[in-house]
């Protein structure tokens, strides 16, 4: 019958009202990347976006001959996971490190004035500036005795990695004042007095501060972090010191300390290939290795330290790093794997109900306070 189809006004009618439907949504979704584009900031995609989470982490392979990233991996089964913003409990237990020194010691201060004038003194902590990108944490072992004076000594150099934190200060405050983001770390040992001999007495350590307002290192371009480093080497060299020392910074001797995402970076800058060595604390990427990576880090020596009740990242992150790098075909000798690849799990106490994070944090304390890795460091060849 003649009722069941529709007459020729009423289908234009249909029609002009779909395609203007289709293009209300196109223009309100116009409207809305663009704004998303304006405010958000870049580290969320629109993906993540509507589904209410933070981009996957990406583990960046470097490229050996560059400085620029060579690809970039999907760090393994976070969107089918829920959502745990696990940046914002690292950043609230980022105070727990110093609630756990100040247990045992008061902090005795000691650092170099900030002004251009004033001369700096070997065996403090003191802060530089690079103007085109980090501020910096710097400690200078003392001189050992006076045949020093005379000459130029060429010492390692161990650059620290902090995680993420709220960065609300300089780079001296978040490293070693109480309270300070990054306080379980070695330049707040060193500036407490409380750092084994085997690193007071034998390191340059330096410190990069992400800057403040931002939240971690891990979000920063890998070749701007490699581009510092070379900066503050030759920085740290142009240097009188105020016993009237220089020194020169070993470039075969050059290794990282990463923690939390500062480690996860650490294994990122070395597949480069121009650091001796690694060490991890609190590991956390959570994929697999890629061969690419595995390759690259075949015969770096890598010491892993991680706690079996860390709720952050979960120790099965270090477990897959060690994993990785001792099954790969044709990788380590076996006889020298004890060299190259070590692994510390702390075993967490169970008496009473921990803070959130104090496990994260306390993996990176006992390797800071161990003179064996330290000792490991300056034996690697």
């Amino acid at each position: 019958p003649a009722s069941t189809y529709e007459t020729d006004s009423e289908r234009r009618r249909r029609e002009f009202s779909s395609e203007w439907q289709q293009q209300l949504k196109m223009m309100i979704d116009l409207i809305y990347y663009l704004l998303v584009l304006l405010f958000i900031p870049q580290k969320y995609t629109i993906n993540a976006l509507l589904c209410g989470q933070q981009e996957p982490r990406r583990l960046h392979i470097m490229s050996s001959s560059k400085n620029d990233d060579y690809y970039s991996v999907k760090q393994a089964g976070d969107l089918d996971k829920p959502v745990v913003d696990r940046r914002q409990i690292i950043i609230q237990s980022s105070t727990v490190a110093a609630s756990i020194f100040q247990q045992f010691t008061s902090p005795v201060i000691s650092y170099a004035a900030e002004e251009e004038s004033t001369e700096i003194s070997r065996g403090t902590i003191f802060e530089i500036q690079d103007p085109n990108s980090y501020s910096a944490a710097v400690y200078i072992p003392k001189a050992t005795d006076g045949k020093e004076q005379a000459k130029q000594t060429s010492l390692p150099l161990l650059v620290v990695l902090h995680g993420a934190g709220v960065n609300e200060h300089s780079a001296l405050y978040e490293f070693i004042t109480p309270g300070g983001d990054h306080t379980n770390l070695p330049p707040y040992l060193l500036s407490t007095q409380q750092a084994p001999p085997s690193l007071s007495e034998n390191f340059v350590v330096v410190a990069p501060y992400v800057g403040q307002g931002k939240r971690s290192l891990y979000d920063e371009p890998r070749s701007k972090i490699l581009s510092f480093i070379k900066w503050c080497n030759a920085y740290i060299e142009s240097q009188t010191f105020d016993d009237g020392t220089n020194i020169s910074i070993n470039r075969q001797k050059v290794s990282l300390f990463g923690f939390s995402e500062g480690a996860t970076l650490a294994v990122e800058l070395a597949t480069t290939r121009q650091f001796q060595g690694v060490v991890t604390a609190s590991y956390g990427f959570t994929g697999p290795l890629p061969k690419m990576a595995i390759e690259r880090l075949q015969g770096i020596p890598i010491w892993a330290f991680h706690s079996k009740g860390d709720d952050i990242y979960d120790v099965q992150c270090s477990d897959r790093l060690v994993e990785s790098l001792l099954s790969y075909e044709g990788g380590l000798d076996v006889f020298a794997v004890g060299d190259i690849i070590k692994y510390t799990k702390l075993i967490s106490p169970t008496k009473d109900k921990m803070e959130p994070g104090r496990e994260h944090v306390r993996a990176a304390l006992v390797a800071s306070r161990s003179a064996e890795v330290f000792s490991w460091l300056l034996s690697l060849k």
